[in-house]
């Protein structure tokens, strides 16, 4: 439950959702207003973008959950590099990459 709660509610829910509202403020040149909990984000979103979001949307199974979480972390990061280039911010490749090493050496852990 912690992972999944860490997958839903705070790497897509409060940092990827931000990161979404921002791309469509940066599309609509901040004159669409951004509602409540990433309400609208599907009309407005390009379909490519929306598409890559809906499939970090998962059930219950563990594989299914670390792909889901890979898909987020990927759509996290085009997001984020067209987001940054607009204000002028390079991404953090290099912690990027780390993240994503550290991730991939957890999902190759065995739990019992």
């Amino acid at each position: 439950m912690p992972a999944k709660w860490c997958l839903d509610c705070d790497m897509k829910h409060t940092y990827l959702r931000q990161m979404l509202e921002w791309r469509l403020e940066i599309d609509h040149a901040w004159s669409v207003p951004v509602r409540y909990l990433g309400k609208g984000l599907k009309k407005r979103l390009p379909q490519d973008i929306w598409t890559a979001l809906e499939q970090t949307c998962v059930g219950a199974g563990i594989a299914d959950n670390w792909e889901a979480l890979t898909r987020a972390m990927e759509l996290f990061r085009r997001v984020s590099v067209e987001v940054g280039e607009y204000f002028g911010y390079a991404y953090p490749d290099e912690l990027h990459k780390r993240i994503t090493s550290y991730v991939n050496r957890i999902r190759q852990m065995r739990y019992p």
